[in-house]
């Protein structure tokens, strides 16, 4: 059964192919059917036709009508007025079944085929056709029962293949219209998949980016300047003094990148123990955990982190920082009045680390890139402003070896943009004499820092103070000159 299956499947195939193969067939099959109908006698249906005329004649027009419906597929209007025609020709002959078959598989092709207008235009011309039958009949007889009779015989024989053929496009066409649902929601899929993994990713390389610019805040600084207070000792002769100070800056900027190291960890280390114990996993100790935070801590996401994790520097812890500077060999000038930088302005949490950051990354930026000279400017109004300015390479000044600085990351000029303005600041990084570029992080230098040679620079940063407890100001103008021979 399977063989003969097998045997009958290609043959059913080329049968029922929707293209040109699959119409002539179709034709070739309704030409046999029409001349078998023709030799049963099945001919001068309508009336006997004129005299002496033989029975082959029926086969012109039916050869004809079948000729035309090669083409149904791509011309169904066309063929069936061909059809029409040799109809007409067939029932001047006398009339035959044969070549009423072959029009009606011509009113079907045009209702499955053909476009609305063809269908239309079908529609109206069987219409009247079937009314001018009516009036003929009812004429000749003048009976209103054999009037009806040719009207609904009219109806079947004509609208019959119309309705199948309009009833087999709906179905092809719903069929379609499934497929077709199913395609887009298949791409729909599809895209929230791409959708959800560019999301997965983006997320990957934003984590990335904020834990390469956390390492940089907390350790990049204190190595730059353990590299450019190293440098700047063993480029001079040996001196006792200097190199002693030298050594305890290195000593104090280790043990500092060491402290803030271990403070990253141990917060990033809390932040995973509470997301495990937030999802119900087993806690640091092995146990099984309830997902409910233990009596006295921190309940889960209010925005509390234990203040012995974090070791976030501060503006008073500035001043080793100012020291290490000028014993790298810049001259550097500190004007204060309202003694920020000495503790005397207390400052909320957030700004105070701010401050820090911000001096900190622009002092080792004028290290890296700057003159021998620079200034930092501290003053509180409605808010606190602050800016960093060199004066830029100058003729005499020394240069400094690549080597002795150490290579940047890029991400100076940015961490600090995001930093000062994720508290409602503005910030500027520019040439001193141009116009500020915002702080590109594609400039020229090796942290983004895009000036030209000899051209001085400016950092400048204003950050909000909204709940800040001032405290009497400092009558006199802190201004501490300073410079330590390299």
């Amino acid at each position: 059964m399977s063989r003969a299956a097998d045997l009958i499947a290609p043959i059913a195939k080329v049968v029922n192919a929707e293209d040109r193969r699959g119409d002539i067939i179709t034709a070739v099959g309704l030409l046999v059917l029409a001349l078998a109908l023709d030799a049963l006698g099945l001919v001068r249906t309508s009336w006997s036709g004129p005299p002496d005329v033989p029975s082959w004649w029926f086969v012109v027009p039916a050869v004809v009508a079948c000729t035309a419906l090669v083409w149904r597929r791509a011309h169904p209007l066309g063929t069936l007025g061909v059809a029409t025609v040799a109809l007409a020709a067939d029932v001047a002959l006398g009339g035959s079944v044969g070549l009423l078959v072959i029009v009606w598989e011509a009113l079907y092709g045009v209702h499955l085929y053909g476009r609305p207008a063809a269908r239309r235009v079908t529609t109206i011309g069987v219409g009247l056709v079937t009314l001018a039958a009516m009036i003929v009949v009812g004429e000749i007889t003048g009976e209103a029962r054999l009037t009806v009779l040719a009207g609904l015989q009219a109806v079947t024989l004509l609208v019959m293949p119309m309705w199948w053929g309009a009833n087999v496009r709906q179905g092809r066409e719903l069929t379609a219209a499934a497929h077709e649902r199913g395609r887009l929601e298949r791409e729909r899929s599809t895209a929230l998949l791409r959708l959800a993994e560019a999301a997965r990713h983006d997320a990957v390389r934003a984590e990335r980016t904020a834990v390469a610019r956390d390492l940089h805040d907390v350790v990049a600084s204190h190595l730059s300047a353990i590299t450019i207070t190293s440098g700047a000792a063993l480029a001079g002769e040996a001196e006792r003094e200097r190199d002693r100070a030298a050594l305890r800056g290195i000593r104090a900027e280790s043990l500092a990148a060491l402290q803030d190291m271990q403070a990253m960890i141990r917060v990033l280390a809390a932040e995973a123990g509470q997301g495990r114990q937030e999802q119900g996993g087993p806690t640091a100790d092995g146990g099984p955990s309830s997902g409910q935070a233990p009596p006295g801590s921190v309940p889960p996401g209010a925005g509390a982190v234990d203040s012995g994790l974090l070791a976030a520097p501060r503006v008073a812890q500035l001043a080793p920082v100012l020291e290490q500077v000028r014993l790298a060999g810049l001259e550097l000038t500190v004007t204060d009045p309202d003694g920020v930088l000495t503790g005397d302005t207390i400052l909320p949490a957030a700004v105070d680390h701010a401050v820090y950051r911000v001096v900190r990354e622009a002092l080792t930026n004028v290290l890296k890139h700057g003159g021998a000279r620079a200034e930092v400017r501290v003053a509180v109004g409605e808010g606190l402003e602050l800016a960093v300015h060199d004066d830029g390479v100058r003729p005499g000044d020394a240069p400094r070896d690549p080597a002795d600085v150490g290579g940047g990351t890029g991400l100076g000029l940015v961490s600090m943009r995001e930093r000062v303005e994720s508290l409602g600041g503005s910030f500027e990084a520019g040439t001193a004499t141009g116009r500020p570029d915002g702080g590109r992080p594609d400039g020229g230098g090796p942290d983004g820092d895009g000036r030209a040679a000899g051209q001085g620079w400016l950092v400048r940063a204003v950050l909000p103070l909204p709940d800040r407890a001032a405290a009497e100001p400092a009558s006199s103008d802190r201004t501490v000159p300073g410079r330590i021979r390299a």
